[in-house]
């Protein structure tokens, strides 16, 4: 059932998204602050055109305030944030998601994680704002995740050669996929056609229509355009999930070295790590997309000619395209005349990497999908009570366990720390002798008090929800009667939980984390082969056939083990394997059962009642490593 769950959230792709949210605002808002006054007077006409009716929720200006606060209405700088990452097509972003509740939660988030990333001065305090900001994102936008399923449609395609025109072709081509620039020329191109019906438009009801339908299309447009300027989506898309996250986040942090179809030269970063030199290029290709909306307006303009070669049914197509769940290219805006002023915005955009059966820049995995893999633990720590105990003091034991393992990643929404597992584990485990803290008469003997002993483990690890082990409740139930609800869980599980105390925190030494409930091994010590065998006091009423009151006993223990806290030093980006230490604090319990006297050293075995062994309790250190192969 673990495993199945794991399939079932981590078989659907994580956040596809390029730049955030309020990266994708400052993008925006400095290109409409960049436009010459002409330029600007324009799209203030269509914003208040676009707001009649929806004035409580649209802002009275474009770019309302830094969005380092959360703010009480909707800016049009927002419409390119929330575009493609929390909406699917122009019409669902007017008619669903700009009036919905739950909107201005996602800008709160935002605001929020925009003033964490600009604080965060390490690595390490980056990772911890995004987390924060996805979870906190799935929280407010349950689709947010899942919403982009069917497509790659935020990164660019690979290219085969240098020539531009060739790559268009590709990108826009009769077999394309849906592209980050494909989809921007496609959305734009209809903009155009849109906003040259509103020029020529004279009702003002359809005006204010018109004027929410070009700006609603272009927000898409300009969201997929600043998409091809993320390091992430520039590097090449293919292979699994897995790979395919890894490579984008490896390059989104760490960058790539590119230049523009134009010949120039630049190097690019990408989500969350946007730099000044990325916010100024990206808002200068924006503010010439938006030049085009303001020429298409414009008589005798080579952008009004290319609008009026737009129909009015591929500007309605544009207009209520998904761009989540397409699995082709739409091209019905592109005829001969757009083409050309499609190709002035085009050129100005990076150069992509090539495909897989090319030379191509080094690819990277996230810890996502199915896995098998072997560990090794040493474990030491304190056992109180328990096997005839009688001075309450404690004893120390220790031990060590050899393991297999299958299991999944869940990598989805953690960060890069590795700490989103579920697995089921099978091993060895043995355990050296106790000694100490015992009945007078045992101590006194030189015996141990709890035997060398071995057994056979067994490890379960699994996020929850809410409360230990509860997807494996829900799971039979929501898999079929709420399929989204049980993705939702399974990936909110995954990254710390409902109340996310159990989410990695990085720091510049490695993750910390908080797992009492996710994890749990059970060790059967004397259940497979022999029993364990030592000594203990008879119980009251049992005859002893020798003038002792120590006694030779055999039993089983039945030994759970609960870790608590773990620490795990940061991995890094790897391929199919990963090489894991770590060390965990946890503690545990221990019963007793099935006592039996038996004989031992010629002497024959007591009768009669026989003693309780009682509960003991540990608490440990354990020092871990494991190797994981994932498939």
């Amino acid at each position: 059932m673990p495993l199945a769950l794991g399939l079932a959230v981590i078989l659907l792709p994580g956040p596809s998204g390029a730049w955030i949210y309020p990266e994708h605002r400052d993008i925006l808002a400095q290109a409409l602050g960049d436009l010459p006054a002409d330029q600007q007077e324009l799209f203030a006409r269509l914003w208040a055109d676009a707001r009649l009716g929806s004035e409580s929720r649209y802002c009275a200006t474009m770019v309302e305030g830094d969005l380092r606060s959360a703010p009480t209405c909707i800016d049009l700088a927002s419409w390119a944030g929330i575009a493609g990452d929390h909406s699917c097509s122009p019409e669902l972003l007017l008619n669903t998601t700009l009036p919905s509740d739950w909107v201005l939660k996602v800008a709160g988030v935002s605001a929020e994680t925009k003033v964490r990333l600009e604080k965060a001065k390490t690595r390490e305090a980056k990772q911890n704002a995004a987390a924060v900001n996805n979870l906190k994102l799935q929280f407010v936008d349950r689709e947010y995740t899942t919403r982009a399923g069917a497509n790659n449609g935020h990164f660019l395609t690979t290219r085969t050669s240098d020539d531009p025109k060739e790559y268009l072709a590709r990108t826009l081509g009769a077999t394309a996929e849906p592209n980050a620039l494909g989809l921007y020329l496609y959305y734009h191109l209809g903009a155009l056609g849109l906003a040259r019906q509103w020029a020529e438009a004279a009702d003002p009801t359809a005006r204010a229509e018109l004027a929410r339908k070009v700006l609603a299309t272009e927000a898409f447009a300009l969201h997929f355009l600043e998409d091809t300027f993320a390091a992430g989506h520039v590097a090449g898309s293919w292979g699994g999930v897995a790979e395919r996250k890894g490579t984008h986040d490896y390059y989104s942090e760490l960058g790539i070295d590119t230049g523009a179809w134009n010949g120039t030269l630049f190097t690019l970063l990408g989500d969350g790590y946007m730099r000044p030199e990325d916010l100024t290029r990206t808002a200068r290709v924006v503010a010439m997309s938006l030049g085009q909306i303001f020429e298409a307006t414009r008589d005798g303009t080579p952008s009004a000619e290319a609008a009026s070669d737009v129909s009015h049914t591929a500007t309605g197509e544009a207009a209520v395209f998904n761009s989540c769940t397409a699995t082709k290219q739409a091209t019905s805006t592109l005829t001969a005349k757009t083409a050309v002023v499609a190709l002035s915005v085009a050129k100005e955009t990076p150069i992509p990497g090539r495909g897989e059966n090319d030379v191509h820049v080094p690819h990277f995995r996230q810890e996502i999908g199915p896995f098998v893999g072997f560990s090794g633990d040493l474990t030491g720590g304190l056992e109180f009570g328990g096997f005839q105990s009688g001075t309450g003091n404690p004893r120390w034991w220790g031990g060590a366990e050899v393991e297999f393992r299958v299991g999944i990643g869940l990598e989805a929404l953690t960060a890069s720390t590795g700490a989103g597992q579920a697995f089921l584990g099978v091993g060895f485990s043995y355990d050296g002798a106790q000694y100490g803290g015992a009945q007078p008469a045992i101590e006194n003997a030189g015996a141990p008090v709890v035997p060398a002993r071995q057994g056979l483990t067994f490890r379960l690890r699994i996020p929850f929800y809410i409360i230990p082990f509860d997807l494996l409740l829900a799971a039979p139930i929501l898999s079929w009667a709420a399929p989204d609800a049980m993705v939702n869980m399974g990936i909110v599980a995954a990254s710390g939980g409902l109340i996310p105390w159990q989410q990695a925190f990085i720091t510049p030494f490695g993750a910390f984390q908080f797992l009492l409930g996710r994890e749990v091994g059970v060790t059967l010590f004397g259940y497979f082969g022999n029993r364990v065998e030592g000594v203990g006091l008879a119980a009251p009423g049992a005859t002893v056939p020798y003038p002792s009151d120590l006694v030779f006993l055999s039993y089983r223990v039945l030994s759970f083990d609960f870790p608590t806290f773990e620490y795990r030093p940061l991995r890094s980006f790897a391929t199919n394997l990963a090489l894991t230490f770590a060390v965990q604090l946890g503690w545990g319990v221990e019963f007793p059962n099935q006592v039996r006297y038996v004989s031992k050293l010629t002497l024959p075995a007591a009768t009669g009642p026989v003693p309780d062994l009682g509960t003991a309790w540990q608490i440990y250190l354990r020092i871990h490593f494991d190797a994981r192969y994932y498939f």
